[in-house]
């Protein structure tokens, strides 16, 4: 395992880096006020990500391997991590429920039915939703049900949490249909659908989240997927998920190390600079060791998953728990350090403390991620 990067590489980072650079202006919070603020500004980035290879599935052939796209993913991440994590369900994460597919021809057949041209295709905005229940553990009781009703197909129940939910075209959910798990894909303009959205309360502010509820709500044939193996699926969605919460947890680590150490050197405590002060040194010492231990674990978990390694799961799951819990130290201490200021508007050390629990508790919480990680040592002993 080697974790320098070749030139090529190193050229996609910098080609990243130019294209947020110049979008910029999509960052401020200002411009990011309405839905449809929101919504125009992932088209606008997903256009320019496109050429890149950034927005393809860890294992598609035209992949640029999860190595490199953890990197960019991090670079996004430091920029702005509501507009990441949206792009990563519209097109990452989205795609793999139509890649659950049994074969290129129902493949197919559903990007037809769904007027998708490619896979990722940035002109649309996708999503998925699978939680029901947020102390449920059991993938494969999902509550949400299709019936047949003189031969036309509806849905009922209802969904929590979903990213993107008033933003998507298209939304992926599963569910039961036949007694055998199912994907459906439903527009978010669908009749019987009603979205309601979350209180955020300063959490991924401009990440789109709401509830979603079915109520006999029409389903066309040609836009689901039937049998699908919910559990191997939720969990493969999962580890796509977990990817992108440790790539957030590295940008937000970034941007608190970056702003905790800039303060500490230019300002003065007892007529002397702040990082003179043993405390301070301390902290900051502490900040770096943890910023570097996740970034090795997470590109570790990373190079596993390229490389089809037989612990790729379990270093999915570490990965995730360190680093996400290394963002909220991180913050933690760099409030510290920054003091009153860091309760300005949009201090990045404040949303990031706001943001880090949030993202131990999406994808395989920290909790459940613990409990694989010990099942996986016993099984060696």
């Amino acid at each position: 395992m080697n974790f320098s990067f070749t030139d090529h590489e190193n050229s996609l980072f910098q080609e990243m880096e130019s294209i947020l650079k110049k979008e910029k202006d999509i960052f401020e919070n200002d411009t990011l006020q309405t839905e449809k603020d929101k919504k125009l500004a992932m088209l606008a980035l997903q256009e320019k990500l496109f050429p890149l290879g950034y927005l393809n599935g860890f294992q598609e052939k035209k992949s640029i391997g999860p190595v490199n796209t953890l990197g960019m993913m991090r670079i996004f991440a430091r920029y702005q991590a509501s507009l990441f994590l949206g792009i990563e369900y519209s097109c990452r994460i989205f795609n793999e429920m139509i890649q659950c597919a049994k074969d290129d021809d129902q493949r197919q057949k559903i990007q037809n039915a769904l007027n998708i041209e490619s896979l990722p295709d940035p002109k649309i905005i996708g999503t998925i939703a699978c939680c029901e229940d947020f102390v449920e553990t059991d993938t494969t009781s999902s509550k949400v049900t299709a019936q047949v009703i003189d031969d036309e197909i509806f849905l009922s129940g209802q969904k929590l949490c979903v990213i993107n939910a008033s933003l998507a075209n298209w939304i992926a959910i599963t569910g039961n249909f036949d007694d055998k798990g199912a994907v459906f894909f439903i527009p978010s303009s669908a009749k019987g659908l009603s979205i309601k959205p979350r209180s955020q309360k300063g959490i991924f502010s401009d990440l789109m989240m709401a509830d979603i509820h079915f109520d006999s709500c029409l389903l066309n044939r040609s836009q689901m997927i039937v049998p699908v193996q919910l559990d191997v699926l939720i969990s493969h969605i999962q580890s796509y998920e977990n990817m992108a919460y440790t790539a957030c947890a590295l940008g937000m680590i970034d941007q608190c190390v970056e702003s905790a150490s800039t303060f500490a050197k230019t300002h003065q405590s007892e007529n002397k600079p702040m990082i003179a002060h043993q405390a301070v040194a301390f902290a900051l010492a502490e900040m770096l060791t943890l910023k570097q231990t996740a970034e090795l674990l997470a590109f570790r978990a990373a190079w596993a998953l390229e490389t089809d390694d037989s612990e790729k799961a379990v270093l999915n799951h570490c990965a995730k728990v360190f680093c996400t819990e290394t963002a909220e130290k991180v913050a933690s201490q760099s409030m510290g350090i920054l003091g009153g200021q860091v309760f300005q508007d949009n201090h990045v050390a404040e949303q990031a403390f706001q943001n880090s629990k949030f993202i131990q508790l999406a994808g395989t919480s920290t909790h459940l991620a613990r409990v694989s990680i010990g099942n996986a040592v016993l099984k060696r002993r």
